[in-house]
Formats: C-alpha cells, structure tokens, sequence
C-alpha cells in the first residue's frame, strides 16, 4: 500500500529557550525591520511575564498593548486583525496561553505580511509550534481546526516566566502531551510508514514525548511547586511546547490527533467540563482511546502515572458522570464526526467509541 501525500510543517523560523532571551527581542525585530508591533498579552499571566519583557518596552519598537479576550474564537481573531491594520503594525507579539496563541497566529495568517513572535507563558499544549489555530463559540464549546499555511516567525521561552504558571497548567501539558504516542502509534506503526524518514521522526519525537512525560513529568512538577528552573523542568517544558509540536509537523495525517482528542473535542459541549483544561480532558481521552483499542494492560500501566499527577481517567473525574444513554451516544457520534479525527489515517465508528467509554468506566468500577 503506498503513502497517500503529506506536507511537512517543521516549526517555527526561529526557536529559542534559555534565561535571559527576552533581551534579544527588540534586534531580532529589527533584523526584519519591524519597527510597529501589537502586543496581545493574558490577563493572569500578564503580571509575571511583563518584568522580563523590560528591553522591549525600553526599545525604540513602537509597541500598541491590548488584553485577550479570552476565547480563541472568530470574533476575537477579527477584533486582533482589525487592532493590527489601524497601527500599521508589521509584527504581532503574542504572550501569554494557547488560546490566545491560536488568536495570534490566526492573525498572523489573515493579514499580509504581518510577522508573528509567541511567548508562552505555561507548558500546557503544543500550540506555540503548531501551524493550526483550534477554535471556539463564546461560550467555549469547540467548534473546529483551522489549519495554517503560515508557520510562527519567532518562539521565545523563557523558563523563568513558564515555572511560575500555576500547576494545574503544567499537569495539563504533560496529559496532553503523553497523548502524542497513544494517538500517532496505531498509524505510524504499519508497514507502508517504515520507508518515510519523516514519518519515522515523527514515531521517534512521539515515543520521546510519552517516556519524558511517564519518567519526568511528577519531578517536572515538584520542581515548579517549588519554583526551581531545573533541567529536567526545562526539559519537560520544552517536550511539551516543542517536542510534541515536530510530532504532527513531521507527521502531518499520519500523526495527527485521534481518539484523545476527538473525545476532548465532543465533551466540551457539556459546561461541566469547561473549567477543565484542554489537556487535562484530552488526557481522560487518552484513556478512551486505550479503551478502543482494547489495550487493559497500558490503561494499568498508566494508572499510578495517572494517580500520581490527578489526571481524569473517568466520566466522574470531569462530573459528567451523570450522562444519559442518548449523552453518551451523542458524544461518541461527535467524537467520531471530529474534524482531527477526520484527517487522520484512523479509522472509528460511534457504536465503538460509545463502547469504549462504557468499557472504561467498567473497568475502574472493578
């Protein structure tokens, strides 16, 4: 069988993670001669990140401020689009989380030329790298990917500011990250993928994320509990924020999300849920996902990795235990018409997606 036609996205232009590197923003916009940017900046995080943004706000760079709106949603990427265009600005800077990334790069892609630097404020997902913006209603129910042609220009970590996002953040990132392995194997594992260098890098980069995550992830997290920037803090920082972006750069359909995420996709639409982040619920999808593939003894193999970090592995873990049949049903049906899941190499039906949920919630019943 031979290889339907892939796109390799790599990343970002420029990828940079150490102490200290906010201070080479301003001559790294003036080497695209930027002189006008607008910052779009998170309302929590805001107050930790400004202080080490001190040599751009020092420069001669013209910088126009404006608050997310919150929700990575259409109106928001035409309120940012509309900020860009009255400032004349030749760049966007987006600081802050994934949503307001998605808003950035979405900006970035709809008007022309408009140069984007991202600066996470957390390690929760892979949004900084990845060319697609997820997308949501006000109400934060999703409602579809739109995938990017144009790749970020300049990602910049600095891991001082990603260790004082709350812990839940990082425990999230590591849930959503694990789910790059459970999700690209069934794929990347059949005999007509071995002959692509690509699609085996990106087997390569999925495996390191499941076993930095599985081996690290609770010192990762005791290490940001106690405010210390150590090496494997950074090393699991940059597993989730860049690691698990090359997954689906170099792997394009064949690495793309499934089940996991499909699940996460079609239980938004319960309100229980939304104060729940994204990887945390993708995480409870991983185990789905398991649950389809009828594959008990890694659910097992899990379960102290799970216990460990408080990642849901149940309906009742996200309180929407209380779903109906006809709920549950209408989940797995919304799960298997997921827009990820639809250009995956992966195949599902509903009556087995609703299956596996039943299954799963037997076995930790036992």
């Amino acid at each position: 069988m031979s290889l339907a036609p892939f796109i390799v996205r790599p990343g970002p232009q420029e990828y940079e993670c150490r102490a200290g590197v906010m201070d080479t923003l301003p001559e790294r916009l003036h080497a695209h001669g930027i002189s006008k940017a607008v910052l779009v900046h998170g309302n929590e995080s805001w107050a930790n990140a400004k202080p080490f943004l001190s040599a751009l706000f020092d420069s001669d760079v013209e910088l126009s401020l404006h608050a997310f709106a919150g929700e990575s949603t259409y109106a928001e990427v035409a309120r940012v689009t509309e900020l860009v265009k009255q400032t004349s600005a030749q760049a966007i800077i987006g600081v802050g989380s994934g949503k307001l990334v998605d808003v950035v790069k979405h900006v970035a892609e709809d008007v022309v030329p408009l140069y984007s630097v991202v600066i996470p404020t957390l390690a929760s997902n892979c949004a900084p790298w990845a060319p697609l913006s997820v997308m949501y209603s006000d109400a934060g129910v999703f409602e579809g990917v739109d995938w990017l042609k144009k790749q970020v220009g300049l990602l910049l970590v600095d891991p001082r500011i990603v260790v004082t996002a709350p812990e839940k953040y990082l425990v999230a990132g590591i849930g959503d990250t694990i789910a790059k392995w459970y999700e690209s194997e069934q794929i990347l594992a059949r005999q007509e993928t071995q002959a692509s260098a690509f699609l085996q890098a990106a087997r390569g980069h999925a495996y390191t994320c499941k076993q930095v995550m599985v081996e690290e992830g609770a010192q990762a997290v005791a290490d940001r509990n106690a405010q210390r920037v150590s090496d494997t803090f950074v090393k699991v920082a940059e597993t989730i924020i860049a690691i698990s972006g090359l997954v689906g750069g170099f792997g394009d359909a064949y690495a793309r999300a499934t089940v996991a995420h499909a699940i996460h996709d079609a239980i938004t639409a319960f309100p229980e849920t939304h104060h729940y982040l994204h990887g945390t619920k993708v995480a409870y999808g991983v185990m789905v996902n398991l649950a389809y593939e009828h594959n008990w003894d890694e659910v097992d193999r899990l379960l102290p990795f799970y216990t460990a970090l408080g990642l849901p592995k149940r309906l009742a873990d996200l309180d929407i235990d209380y779903l109906d049949e006809a709920q549950l049903r209408s989940m797995a049906e919304d799960a298997h018409n997921d827009a990820l899941l639809k250009v995956s190499m992966y195949d599902t039906t509903p009556a087995l997606i609703y299956q596996a949920v039943k299954d799963l919630e037997a076995h930790f019943a036992e």
